[in-house]
This record gives C-alpha cells, structure tokens and sequence, in this order.
C-alpha cells in the first residue's frame, strides 16, 4: 500500500516524465522540414581557410567597370538576399563566376565583357556552415533570403562565403558595401574577356 509521501513522489515522477514528451508526435522523416533563418556563421578561419587575403570575382560589362563590387544593381537581391538588401555576389574562381554570369544572363552575350578580381581580407568574411535543407530551390526560399537580409543588415561581416547552387563543389563570396570594412577590398585586376558561344545552349 502507498502511504502518502509514496504518492507525492509518484506524482512528481509522472509530472516529470509527462514533461519530457512532446505535445504531439514528431513529424516523420517523409514529411518536409520547414527551413528556419537562424543559420550559423562561422569566421571563414574556422572551416581551414589558410593565408590573409581571399580572391573573389566577377564577370561584369564595361559600364560597370567603375564599381565592380559596389554601385548600382548592389540590391537587387538573389538567393541570398531580397530585392533592397545589400549584397553583391562574387565568386571565388574565374570558372565560378562566368558560370554565375551566365545563368543569369537574359538575351544574347554581350561582345565586351571584363573579369574584376578582388581581394578581401580573410578576417573580414564569415562563411554560412549549416544550409536550411531548401537552399537550393527555385524560386528562391524567403527563409534562405533571410538569414543574408540579417546578415547584411545588422553588418556582420564584409563577406559572407556560401555555397554556389550552379556548381557542386564551388563557393560564392556575398559582400556587403555598405559594411565599413569595404574599403578593405582591393581591386587588383580588370581584364577584358569573352564567353565562347558554345557555352550557350
């Protein structure tokens, strides 16, 4: 028979155990993961990035050739980030940044194109580690738009590495020019180049 301190303890251990369940079941594997903004960043340091200065690139026409990494068009938004947000998509090979060039080229290729080249310090970039599990969907996810709208916003960093839905293995480089570390990118090199039309289909 339990005697009456038996049954308090009993009843506190119910209370707990009750508390330790969710409310409800938990949703199966097989059904979709809402993706949340509040992804993790990391110093570009912390994933093995040896050496001070990251290369970035762009494949720009002329008429921008006086603010490759900054001016006009810095807002229009991507992926990464909503229309009206800074963030200026940079890549971190030449290859890379053709690729990124012409899936968005709408027309024909232009015949004047330049590759701008870049140096950002590597203390001044943090790179975007954990990935909501709709990164790379079409249209483009307002949760995943989110995490660089904050990121731009609240100016966590000149850079932000993320990872480039056109190419499996390579990276893309999101700079903010509003940041006040913006005078630390260097401009090295504008040099014309051509796109092979065969690339094109």
């Amino acid at each position: 028979m339990n005697t009456a301190p038996d049954k308090a303890i009993d009843a506190a251990l119910d209370e707990a155990i009750e508390e330790s369940f969710p409310a409800s079941d938990p949703p199966s594997q097989t059904q979709p993961v809402t993706a949340t903004p509040t992804q993790p960043q990391v110093p570009l340091r912390d994933t093995g990035m040896t050496g001070d200065e990251l290369h970035v690139y762009r494949v720009i026409e002329p008429r921008k050739a006086s603010q490759p990494f900054s001016g006009p068009g810095a807002d229009r938004g991507g992926r990464w980030t909503s229309p009206g947000t800074q963030g200026v998509y940079a890549s971190l090979t030449p290859g890379a940044a053709m690729l990124e060039y012409l899936v968005h080229l709408e027309g024909d290729t232009p015949s004047e194109l330049l590759l701008a080249q870049a140096t950002v310090p590597v203390p001044s970039v943090l790179a975007q580690v954990d990935l909501p599990s709709d990164w790379k969907q079409r249209p483009y996810r307002d949760a995943v738009r989110e995490i660089g709208d904050k990121w731009s916003k609240a100016q966590q960093s000149l850079a932000l590495r993320v990872p480039s839905a056109v190419c499996e293995g390579e990276c893309n480089v999101l700079i903010n020019p509003d940041h006040p570390d913006f005078a630390k990118l260097r401009l090295e090199h504008l040099s014309p180049m051509k796109i092979d039309p065969r690339l094109r289909i």
